[in-house]
């Protein structure tokens, strides 16, 4: 979902839910439909503050998936910049060949596996290089204690690499089962629809139409949020974006040759 497309959304409906009451209003009789005004105020106000509640919940739950998502990036970026640190310990020509990997790896992290979770998938460009760094550190051999410390280091940080990415991967998919959804859209509907009901011919059309705007636009931006925030990697201004991985290529891209291309093509 495009961010500027949020407010002609939101507009899209303030007018289709302002225009549904005022059309009520020419049909309703004089008074409204319920003779006791009391009774229908509190039940909009039971129906509105569960709704309310509902969506709060479900609003806080999405959040708390998209900090994962922030989370798991930026431990990855993290653990691979040590990675790179550690191989600089290891011997030659094995830790140059490690370093030349972890860039190619962090390449294909940023210009590959991004664009893949936003369509839920895992790029296989970087599962290969996982492969490899894999397979090189498997060969490698210290041969004094300041490597061998170096070796168990780098086990700690693949460990959090690894860690870092299953969660950023967790997070591409919608955490929101659909039974979630299908209630927001339910207590959405009802609230507004009990609010163009309660539609009187006394009063002035201002005055009908501002209550069913004001909590048409709330309801809308909620629900937009919680679609926002439960698609973290959609690519959109505000988005989960690969920023900590460009930031450690930025530190961890010098001094060695990768076997592979901007984007982490093998060569």
């Amino acid at each position: 979902m495009l961010v500027w497309l949020i407010p002609f959304i939101i507009l899209a409906v303030v007018i289709t839910a302002v225009t549904a009451k005022l059309i009520v209003r020419t049909r309703a009789p004089e008074g409204g439909w319920f003779t006791d005004l009391t009774r229908s105020a509190g039940s909009l106000t039971l129906i509105g503050t569960m709704f309310a509640v509902m969506l709060a919940f479900v609003i806080l739950f999405a959040l708390q998936s998209f900090q994962r998502a922030r989370e798991g990036s930026s431990i990855e970026g993290v653990a691979v910049t040590e990675m790179n640190s550690v191989a600089k310990i290891l011997p030659e020509p094995a830790g140059d060949r490690l370093r030349g990997d972890l860039i190619c790896y962090g390449r294909s992290v940023v210009h590959d596996e991004w664009p893949a979770m936003r369509d839920d998938r895992v790029s296989g460009r970087t599962e290969a290089w996982v492969d490899r760094l894999n397979s090189d550190f498997a060969s490698t051999s210290p041969t004094d204690a300041k490597q061998e410390a170096a070796f168990s280091q780098w086990l700690d940080q693949e460990a959090q690499r690894r860690d870092g990415r299953r969660e950023r991967l967790a997070e591409a998919s919608p955490t929101l089962p659909a039974p979630l959804w299908i209630a927001l859209g339910v207590g959405a509907g009802v609230t507004l629809t009990y609010m163009v009901v309660q539609a009187d011919p006394r009063e002035h059309k201002l005055i009908q139409a501002l209550p069913i705007a004001c909590v048409s636009a709330l309801v809308t931006a909620g629900l937009l949020l919680v679609f926002f925030l439960d698609n973290p990697y959609a690519g959109d201004h505000g988005s989960v974006s690969p920023a900590e991985m460009s930031r450690t290529l930025e530190r961890i891209d010098t001094g060695v040759q990768a076997p592979c291309t901007p984007v982490g093509l093998p060569l």
